[in-house]
């Protein structure tokens, strides 16, 4: 049975909402739907009762849970005394980011770092929102750059770096294009091209245009940003984005206008608060003292 699908049976257990599991995994509330139903699958039966957009644990979930909570704790304690043992004097630090990591205050601090501390081994990569949770219980040494619409996450340590908030994209000769600030729902009747599901922007857009009083009709999804970006400044559709990943490159070829309503996000390093290497905890405290 698969850890992963245990640790988001446990979670949904304890918020009973999908959407709220999704943000704390990292994932979407897609992904975390499908997870459940392939562990109900595995078990044979359901887990939750289902009904009025509300769950709770049925008996069989009641029943699972204890056991679930067993088998997670042994497996995260082999993997901790798995990772202590191979990275108690290392210097290798592991850290997965966002694609746009470098639009943000937090590229600047990791370059800085490096420079005061070459004895650091960095290992960047990037991810996707889905990917972001799961790397921190790689090991001590690894942390996480990522995009949040919460400042503080129950399971894990984090460092603010800066705040973000969606605003609306719009080709140059757009007739809101010169405007100081649109409201969202002038936006209902034009196409959208919008980030994949599988990203974390994507729901809280959608939840945002809900928000607003439409349902967005999005013509084309993509991973990349420039590729959004392109088409539309071709008039291909409007987008909704965090105003600070959008590149500098794109300040005058399209419309970038703030909107209301609107939704902050948060731009943080994050950490598990179990044991950490050696590494990461120079590194957190040139972080903390950085942003403090």
């Amino acid at each position: 049975m698969d850890i992963h699908k245990l640790e988001i049976f446990i979670d949904l257990s304890e918020t009973l909402n999908y959407t709220e599991t999704a943000e704390r995994q990292f994932t979407t509330q897609g992904n975390i739907s499908k997870q459940i139903i392939a562990l109900e699958k595995e078990v044979g039966a359901p887990l939750f009762e289902r009904a009025h957009r509300q769950i709770t644990l049925n008996p069989l979930g009641k029943l699972l849970l204890p056991h679930a909570q067993e088998i997670v704790m042994q497996y995260q304690q082999m993997q901790q005394h798995l990772s202590e043992q191979l990275s108690q004097d290392s210097l290798v630090l592991m850290m997965l980011t966002i694609p746009t990591m470098a639009n943000y205050h937090g590229f600047e601090l990791i370059t800085k770092f490096l420079k005061y501390h070459p004895e650091i081994d960095l290992q960047l990569k990037e991810g996707e929102g889905n990917a972001l949770l799961p790397f921190l219980k790689g090991g001590q040494n690894h942390v996480i750059f990522a995009r949040t619409f919460s400042r503080t996450m129950a399971e894990c340590e984090m460092l603010l770096t800066e705040e973000d908030q969606f605003v609306a994209v719009l080709p140059k000769h757009h007739p809101l294009a010169n405007e100081k600030k649109i409201a969202l729902g002038d936006l209902s009747m034009e196409q959208f091209v919008a980030l994949e599901e599988d990203t974390l922007i994507y729901q809280p857009m959608v939840d945002l245009c809900h928000e607003a009083g439409f349902d967005p009709q999005i013509s084309f999804r993509s991973a990349r940003i420039d590729l959004l970006l392109n088409m539309v400044e071709r008039e291909l559709g409007v987008a909704l984005l965090m105003e600070k990943s959008i590149d500098k490159y794109w300040i005058d070829r399209v419309a970038i206008v703030p909107i209301t309503p609107t939704k902050k996000s948060y731009l943080s390093f994050i950490r598990t608060k179990n044991s950490h290497s050696l590494a990461s905890q120079i590194l957190w405290q040139y972080i903390k003292e950085a942003v403090n």
